[in-house]
């Protein structure tokens, strides 16, 4: 038990420092650090991530990952005009949108409720409770408002242009209306954060851990390794009025949910087109 908080205090300490490092070069100005940083965390992770599909996706290789492709025989290799007008609309959500909305919500919350003690990071219990508590808050404030999305006064006008991939790929994970992505995609994880006040380098985390999570369930791809929620959240791009949530809790609840075993194979997904009754 020793050696394991000795191992803790270790961790903590290096975290601690290289976090003091960073604001010596950057500075500790909450804007640049909530507004900047953020915009930035977000715009360098999504493309990290997306850029290693997104070279799948254009030249089908490695061969041997093709067989994990969820809706086979879908954007094998991917239109790459329709992929430049969709990475147009994802970048304008980026940088745009993002640093508008970041700075927006600084002002609003994070420069009084979550700017103290900048220099001290929170402790390893404190980010565990952040955590897990961002998981509840951000399932259902995501999924009420997905729903809310998919109203037939609100689709045709907002949440379709996503659903124009019903074969999603990592890269239009964003790829949304900025009225979709403030609703859906931002105000969910920062309200969460400004509920806990969350210090500054945890969101950070928190911001890398939720794009990766949503771009793994856009990628297309359902490896032995990945979550379920990948062909959960695939079978919504292919149908639409079920599984909205990230969990599945919520779905449960309301009779929207649809496991894989419910679901028919991708083959006979892709001949069938999407209903166009409620969403359409």
């Amino acid at each position: 038990m020793d050696t394991l908080l000795a191992g803790w205090t270790r961790s903590g300490d290096f975290l601690q420092d290289r976090w003091t490092a960073l604001l010596d070069i950057v500075g500790e100005d909450p804007w640049r650090l909530w507004v900047g940083g953020s915009t930035v965390v977000i715009f360098v992770v999504y493309w990290l991530y997306a850029g290693i599909f997104t070279l799948m996706d254009i030249t089908n290789r490695p061969r041997f990952l093709r067989k994990y492709k969820i809706q086979p025989g879908q954007n094998e290799p991917v239109d790459l005009a329709k992929l430049w007008n969709a990475v147009k609309v994802v970048l304008l959500n980026l940088t745009v949108v993002n640093f508008l909305a970041c700075w927006a919500v600084y002002e609003l919350v994070y420069r009084t409720e979550n700017s103290g003690d900048i220099r001290v990071l929170p402790t390893f219990r404190r980010a565990l409770r952040d955590l897990a508590v961002f998981v509840v808050l951000e399932e259902i404030m995501f999924y009420y408002a997905h729903r809310l999305l998919h109203h037939r006064s609100v689709y045709k006008h907002v949440h379709k242009k996503h659903h124009e991939w019903t074969a999603p790929i990592a890269a239009i994970t964003l790829y949304a209306h900025p009225v979709e992505h403030v609703v859906a995609n931002l105000l969910p994880v920062a309200t969460s954060i400004a509920i806990l006040g969350t210090h500054v380098a945890l969101a950070y985390v928190i911001f890398a851990l939720a794009i990766v999570n949503s771009m793994s369930d856009h990628t297309g791809y359902s490896f032995p390794w990945s979550a379920g929620s990948v062909r959960f959240h695939d079978y919504h791009h292919a149908k639409f009025n079920y599984n909205y949530g990230v969990l599945g809790l919520l779905d449960k609840l309301h009779g929207t949910y649809r496991s894989p075993a419910e679901q028919r194979s991708p083959a006979s997904r892709i001949r069938s087109k999407p209903s166009k009754r409620k969403s359409k």
